[in-house]
């Protein structure tokens, strides 16, 4: 069982750059590979979400990688004199103001400009690169799985409160049933004058079906089985099983009248909620 969130980073540093990755993972329903690096690695982008690929099936993967060139020949840097003369000039007419800095100058679009050269990375730097990348998923790896054995332990406990509260309804319902048949026969023995004592009794047997939750009560112990066995099935089984609990609690719900069932019913739905919400933060 693998959880959807997680972060990892790592630095790492070559004879060319120093290089600092960060990954970070968060719930999608889909696999989602955002990368921030900067034109230097556009490149590498495709190669970079194979990688990920290789380790996860679903949630939004930031990928952040940060790198230092060692050696200026790696980049070029690009002066657009003739913008900083522009804005300067433009400027002038603002002399009243509060002046602006050099370093807001050059944070404007266009006035600065890096350039990577043509050789781009070599072969042994991109395996750097890729290696490297590979022992910060591996970490991330590692922290989902951790957090979703924590999802685990914490779902079975909720499944023990569910399993709890279904055995407590079940006593409570059959202790009740032969004292609601007895009191619908008389119920109808009071609406009525001369009626059959046999019809009596078939009457309240066909009211008290409408009451009997023997069913439900049975499948929320078949379904509890099926989501203890789906545990290990991925989260899509899991929630379906848990949404199929929930509907018979409900149903459960709606046919009682006794207040202590319909207590436990709704101690059921709002667990089962509880789960759904942990299930969405699997992978």
């Amino acid at each position: 069982m693998e959880s959807m969130t997680g972060y990892s980073e790592g630095n790492f540093s070559s004879s060319s750059f120093d290089m600092r990755i960060s990954a970070r993972c968060l719930n999608n329903r889909y696999l989602d590979i955002v990368i921030k690096g900067g034109f230097f690695l556009r490149p590498l982008e495709e190669d970079i979400r194979k990688i990920v690929r290789n380790y996860f099936k679903r949630g939004r993967v930031e990928i952040t990688i940060e790198i230092r060139f060692v050696s200026p020949e790696k980049q070029k840097v690009y002066i657009n004199r003739e913008a900083i003369s522009a804005i300067l000039r433009e400027l002038r007419t603002f002399s009243g103001f509060a002046p602006l800095s050099l370093d807001a100058i050059l944070r404007i679009p266009g006035v600065i400009e890096l350039s990577f050269n043509e050789d781009g990375f070599a072969d042994k730097e991109k395996e750097f690169i890729f290696s490297s990348l590979a022992k910060v998923l591996e970490a991330l790896k590692k922290n989902r799985m951790k957090e979703g054995e924590r999802i685990r332990k914490y779902i079975r406990e909720k499944v023990k409160k569910i399993t709890k509260k279904k055995v407590e309804i079940d006593k409570i319902f059959s202790g009740e049933k032969d004292r609601m048949r007895e009191e619908i026969e008389r119920k109808i023995r009071e609406m009525s004058v001369d009626v059959d004592e046999n019809r009596i009794i078939q009457e309240a047997a066909i009211l008290s079906l409408r009451y009997d939750i023997s069913e439900e009560v049975s499948r929320i112990g078949f379904h509890l089985e099926e989501f203890n066995k789906s545990m290990g099935d991925g989260s899509k089984k899991m929630d379906f099983v848990a949404q199929e609990i929930l509907r018979e609690a409900n149903t459960l719900n709606s046919k009682t009248t006794n207040p202590e069932i319909i207590k436990r019913a709704i101690a059921i739905k709002t667990t089962v909620e509880e789960i759904r919400e942990q299930i969405h933060n699997l992978e």
